[in-house]
């Protein structure tokens, strides 16, 4: 299931989120290549990015977005602010591993948000 804060996010899963959010702040932060390999064409220093990530805090409250499969949380999307009116977002899997990451400006409201893809209550 696909869930976005802007449609519907159970309560139980609040809790989930907050827990699991604790653990990834505990673990080392993994790469695919497919992450790395789409940064090239998204920003301009790599490195200064990953170092920016490296040493972030995550906090639940910049989840706007994850999945779940059986019940489990396998995969988060945090957006977190970043520099120059830009946000990073983050979509990792529940062992903190960077699935993608991309910059989008600060005031992007999503009005486009297609609704119906997400779980309703």
């Amino acid at each position: 299931m696909r869930y976005h804060k802007k449609v519907y996010i159970p309560d139980i899963d609040i809790k989930k989120l907050k827990e699991l959010t604790d653990i990834l702040n505990g673990k080392i932060w993994r790469y695919t290549s497919h992450s790395i390999d789409n940064l090239k064409y998204r920003v301009d220093n790599i490195k200064e990015l990953l170092l920016y990530i490296k040493e972030l805090e995550l906090n639940y409250k910049n989840i706007f977005e994850y999945y779940t499969e059986a019940e489990k949380i396998t995969k988060i999307c945090y957006r977190i602010s970043y520099i120059n009116g830009m946000d990073i977002i983050l979509v990792i899997s529940d062992k903190k591993e960077l699935i993608t990451i991309y910059l989008n400006v600060n005031n992007d409201l999503h009005d486009t948000l297609d609704k119906s893809i997400y779980a309703v209550k």
